[in-house]
């Protein structure tokens, strides 16, 4: 690595090569990228569904960097006459420039994402990368898969229109009739998403704070450990 060093990050003290050496030497830089760039990949990992999983995390970034430029101007606020929220959207789809890119960007940006998650794990499933020793693996990219559902479900609801508002009712309402579970239990975590036996302001506030908060820490901690684990045991041999 010294050679390689010597030869990108000269020690003069000027330029892009002085910064990298400087970084090198706190932290394994160059030894990292090297170990990414020119890592051997097995022959059957040259499919094309083998890059799905890249693909989502290509698209996932995406969707957090458009939400990021859509949170400078949103307002988390559904009281008020108009409200807010709606105001807010409104003013970022035909005032801000280039509002409406951003926004269609991650509207549309959610449905390819749970359309290329739903691949990627449909071919980890045929290829049996489910099986040992990557069962830990496949379970907590199940349990990626399902946040990813939860953003689109917490996301539908922050335009705050009729649109919104309404299905959300619906999907709410599912919940509190779910067979599955005690009358109690579905009743209660109704409320509890609602924050009321209604969908109001409070509503919206707890979506918010689930979308922008919770769910990115979560699903940032989750594909960290997907990935460790990805690079620990390989690709998954065809069955």
């Amino acid at each position: 690595m010294d050679s390689k060093l010597s030869r990108s990050a000269p020690r003069s003290g000027r330029g892009q090569g002085a910064v990298v050496g400087w970084l090198d030497e706190r932290f394994p830089l160059v030894q990292s990228v090297d170990a990414e760039l020119y890592r051997r990949v097995p022959n059957y990992a040259s499919a094309f569904y083998r890059y799905l999983g890249g693909l989502a995390l290509i698209i996932l970034f995406i969707e957090f960097l458009t939400g990021f430029l859509i949170g400078v101007y949103y307002v988390p606020d559904g009281a008020g006459q108009p409200a807010p929220a709606f105001t807010s959207v409104d003013y970022i789809q035909h005032t801000v420039y280039l509002g409406w890119l951003v926004r269609g960007i991650h509207f549309w940006g959610a449905s390819v994402l749970i359309v290329v998650a739903l691949l990627h794990m449909t071919f980890v499933f045929w290829t049996g990368g489910y099986r040992a020793p990557r069962e830990l693996n496949w379970m907590v990219g199940v349990v990626v898969f399902l946040l990813i559902l939860a953003f689109s479900l917490t996301g539908s609801l922050l335009p705050w229109d009729l649109n919104s508002y309404f299905a959300r009712g619906r999907e709410l309402s599912i919940l509190s009739g779910a067979s599955v579970l005690p009358g109690g239990v579905s009743e209660f975590l109704k409320n509890l998403l609602q924050g009321g036996p209604i969908i109001g302001p409070a509503t919206l506030l707890r979506f918010y704070i689930a979308h922008v908060f919770l769910l990115p820490a979560v699903i940032a901690g989750l594909m960290y450990v997907h990935f460790r684990l990805v690079r620990r045991q390989g690709p998954a041999e065809p069955s």
